[in-house]
């Protein structure tokens, strides 16, 4: 739970139950930390102290409300990292990441007060637009991703608007650059460029199809010129949320080119290229992922052995090691790491 700046202890809580007809209570059998929670890690998110905190997990329900219709006891699920009614005006036009009714796991009062997934049991509201059920032959840690970055990552790449042939550049290879790149390479790509400065990452990224590009050794925009004869790349996806990583994703493409942004803005406001952007007759796409539209999808695309997501975890640990993976992964010791409880 989080316990101030910098601060997560693992101690003992009152087991949840459910207490709305449309709730569902999962039994996790694996968590993961995201690069979202750093964000309530480093204080920069407004949540109070014993707040359970994590919003990617899969488990198997033990329990449901009356109302619930699609999953029983002994069901394995994903759930989405926010919760979505499937019934407001939003929904019903598609955008569940608008929902009226949305809130957030593991983001305290402020996203809408949800239990945590870093933990044994955790409540799911709205239950039946919320989670998915897991194929049989899906292991927990291939499945897991689909309820955030793995979703997040499709999101950026289908908003990128990528075209078969095109050149792609993905600024920041952690996990959702990484699934980025991982998921451009379904829409037929001829050269997808990875930008980054942990070598460690960008490992990966070469691994999954990227080409690497070291921002500490080379200039990025300038490296992904010159290898597109000068032009730039036909898209971007932006995995970062920091301005200077914007500002990159903006100046890499094209003109007429299109900028998907999907990193978490590091910043409320800040400065915006405004002229350039219409100078170059830019598309610039910004949102957090949909993610309800995109779970089935991509648990099939798993299935079928298309993607393979689970190849970025670099480190398992126990739920009981909660603060030092925190450690590890905010001093990016570590690409992707789960927790069993």
């Amino acid at each position: 739970m989080y316990g101030g700046e910098r601060e997560v202890h693992v101690t003992d809580v009152p087991k949840p139950s459910i207490t709305g007809s449309g709730e569902a209570l999962v039994k996790v059998t694996l968590g993961a930390i995201c690069g979202s929670d750093l964000h309530i890690y480093h204080g920069n998110i407004p949540i109070s102290p014993g707040k359970v905190l994590g919003h990617e997990f899969v488990g198997v329900v033990e329990d449901v409300g009356a109302e619930v219709k699609r999953f029983k006891p002994g069901d394995r699920v994903v759930s989405s990292f926010f919760t979505s009614c499937g019934l407001c005006a939003l929904c019903r036009k598609g955008w569940f990441n608008q929902c009226v009714n949305k809130a957030t796991f593991g983001f305290g009062e402020y996203y809408g007060d949800l239990g945590g997934g870093q933990s044994e049991y955790v409540v799911v509201p709205l239950a039946d637009h919320s989670m998915e059920p897991i194929p049989s032959g899906i292991s927990d840690e291939q499945a897991i991703f689909v309820g955030d970055i793995l979703s997040t990552g499709y999101f950026g790449a289908e908003r990128a608007e990528i075209k078969p042939g095109d050149a792609v550049a993905v600024i920041g290879a952690g996990p959702v650059g990484l699934m980025a790149t991982m998921c451009a390479q379904l829409f037929g790509p001829a050269r997808i460029f990875v930008v980054d400065m942990v070598d460690s990452r960008l490992e990966v990224a070469q691994e999954l199809g990227g080409i690497p590009i070291n921002a500490k050794e080379v200039h990025p925009v300038s490296t992904i010129q010159e290898q597109t004869g000068g032009l730039g790349a036909d898209s971007s996806i932006e995995c970062v949320g920091v301005e200077a990583a914007v500002d990159t994703a903006i100046r890499s493409v094209r003109g007429g080119g299109t900028i998907s942004m999907v990193g978490v803005p590091s910043v409320v406001t800040g400065e915006f290229p405004y002229l350039d952007i219409w100078l170059k007759s830019l598309t610039f796409r910004a949102g957090w992922c949909n993610v309800q539209a995109y779970m089935r999808p991509l648990l099939d695309l798993i299935a079928a052995g298309r993607i393979r997501p689970d190849v970025i975890i670099s480190h398992r640990m126990k739920l009981d090691q909660a603060a030092e993976a925190y450690r590890m992964f905010d001093a990016r010791e570590a690409t992707k790491i789960v927790l069993t409880p």
